[in-house]
């Protein structure tokens, strides 16, 4: 057992910094030092790709795609489409209500049906940056970021603020690494703090990398758990050894 944003930092070489997960399931914020997740400073967002998914086809039962095309459609293929066509928007509310901005796209569903994404494109994902528009009370993953690096000490804080990395399969929509940068630079405007945020092209397995590099660190060897030592101990053991 590892901390996942721990394993996705190590990804990306490092083991200082802040880790944004967006799965399938949930999506983290966890700020990590040499090694050590501040448990304090880790932050869970209920937005994640599941949730994506169900947000578009419903998004695409209030368009002009018929129906009963779409009440047919597979939970795999809706995931489909919203990899195929599906990206973050720059500027959300001004692309909502500029059509001039919405650029279709189609999808052939595998029944050879086709379907006309529109505005839907960059609604779906919109929700990781206002979680409201699931009703959810939650702030957007870039002020969880916040959050979470206003709470690392002062000594660590520069060095977490310059290792931001981007990690799991709903981070790999085209315009994320650039948004989240973007709200990021908007939220630190007054510190004169110009923020950076790594995306490596194979991010959507980063904590699974970096989990095979973190097990072959002799450094990590001490770090291992026998379920004898579980059992002894029980669950919150696994906070002092991770």
């Amino acid at each position: 057992i590892a901390n996942t944003g721990f394993l996705s930092l190590c990804a990306y070489g490092r083991v200082t910094g802040l880790a944004l997960e967006v799965g399938a399931g949930v999506s983290h914020v966890t700020s990590v030092c040499l090694g050590q997740t501040w448990r304090e400073a880790t932050y869970r967002l209920g937005v994640a790709g599941s949730f994506l998914s169900s947000y578009l086809h419903s998004l695409l039962m209030e368009s002009p795609n018929d129906p009963s095309v779409l009440k047919a459609l597979k939970k795999k293929t809706v995931i489909q489409l919203k990899q195929q066509c599906c990206y973050v928007s720059m500027d959300y509310e001004g692309d909502l209500h500029d059509q001039g901005y919405h650029h279709p796209a189609r999808f052939q569903a595998p029944d050879g049906h086709w379907i006309t994404l529109d505005k839907e494109r960059f609604c779906c994902p919109e929700p990781l940056f206002q979680p409201k528009l699931l009703h959810q009370s939650s702030p957007g993953l870039h002020h969880l970021a916040l959050q979470s690096l206003q709470k690392v000490p002062d000594h660590a804080r520069r060095d977490t603020v310059g290792n931001i990395v981007l990690s799991g399969g709903s981070s790999m929509f085209p315009g994320f690494p650039e948004r989240i940068c973007l709200e990021l630079n908007t939220l630190f405007h007054s510190t004169g703090c110009q923020i950076q945020v790594l995306a490596s092209p194979e991010r959507g397995t980063a904590a699974w990398a970096g989990g095979s590099m973190a097990a072959s660190l002799t450094s990590f060897q001490h770090a291992w758990m026998s379920k004898g030592k579980y059992q002894e101990h029980g669950a919150g053991y696994v906070h002092q050894i991770f």
